[in-house]
């Protein structure tokens, strides 16, 4: 019988040829997974990455559009990314897109930028959550989240290698402000508890657009809760929980604010957290019981609450000027 052959395999052969590559050499791979997911990696010569910076992307609408910019493209995201001040040669970029063509166009794009590795994973579009145009409404948000937060753990899991923090950062975030992503780095570093931190969130009209991010005002609402009592639970937790803009006033830019819950915007992760077991809910987390779900913690809202027991599992934002912008629409 002959040997079967992956329907990937000469692709393959053209992107790692059968010969031993030379220190210098970029090194690339196009294989199909046994899940069906095609992934796409690059690794530069003597790649060292210490941070993976990971982004989801559904279709070329992922990217958005903004007043300043009616057509986004995942060029714009990587400008973005260049505008950081990071070294991109010590940076891992990962990618999720359920578009063929957006995996075309990302794998020929990456190669504008000196990233230390880049691994991009296509599958197709499995409908777990709501569809993109419904994503706000609160009916639909619970399953929505919940497909987020397996969209996440799965490509957080599949792309970490030895990197030491994790950044999250939305397809459709197109401003961050000046030295942002090394301020968390620093923070993270010098502050043992600090192993999760995100930043402020807004939109061009609106103050506030990440309201997953939150400090917990109810003491009550730390105990258990009998069953009957989750429902007004839920309520006067969504009405005196403090969002960001009030924690963060009269802050500057050096200070970094207790969380107890983070949106997922932008958001910093120091990598051992994962590596202790931490990952997105996909389900509500607090409150669960043998045969109860719980009654709220679902994808980013659950991930300080499930990261409370390990070391350095803080959760932060930061303070004074730091912020990043959304865009308009979308």
């Amino acid at each position: 019988m002959a040997p079967l052959v992956h329907p990937r395999a000469q692709e393959d052969r053209v992107l790692m040829p059968d010969v031993q590559p030379s220190q210098s050499e970029v090194l690339e791979s196009l294989v199909t997974l046994r899940d069906g997911t095609v992934r796409y990696q690059r690794v530069a010569p003597d790649a060292d990455p210490s941070l993976l910076i990971l982004v989801l992307n559904k279709d070329s609408r992922s990217w958005s559009s903004d007043f300043r910019s009616t057509s986004r493209s995942f060029y714009d995201f990587l400008d973005l990314l260049a505008s950081t001040s990071l070294d991109l040669s010590t940076v891992s970029l990962g990618i999720r897109t359920a578009s063929s063509e957006q995996f075309r166009t990302m794998q020929v794009a990456v190669d504008r930028l000196p990233f230390a590795r880049v691994v991009i994973y296509h599958q197709e579009d499995t409908s777990e959550g709501a569809v993109y145009e419904n994503r706000h409404n609160p009916q639909v948000q619970l399953a929505r989240r919940s497909g987020l937060a397996k969209l996440r753990n799965r490509l957080m899991l599949s792309a970490l290698q030895d990197e030491d923090y994790i950044f999250w950062l939305d397809a459709d975030v197109v401003e961050l402000s000046p030295e942002i992503v090394p301020t968390m780095l620093k923070h993270s570093a010098s502050v043992t508890n600090a192993g999760i931190i995100t930043a402020m969130c807004h939109q061009n009209e609106m103050n506030n657009y990440d309201k997953n991010a939150w400090e917990l005002d109810s003491p009550e609402l730390l105990g258990p809760l009998p069953d009957a009592e989750r429902e007004a639970a839920v309520a006067k937790l969504v009405a005196t929980r403090v969002f960001v803009p009030e924690l963060i006033e009269g802050t500057n830019d050096s200070a970094i604010v207790p969380l107890d819950s983070v949106g997922g915007t932008i958001l910093l992760i120091r990598a051992d957290l994962v590596r202790q077991g931490l990952t997105f809910p996909h389900y509500n987390i607090v409150g669960t019981t043998w045969g109860h779900a719980g009654w709220i913690g679902v994808e980013t809202e659950g991930l300080c609450y499930a990261a409370r027991e390990l070391e350095g599992g803080g959760c932060y934002v930061l303070g004074g000027s730091h912020h990043a912008r959304h865009t308009d629409w979308g």
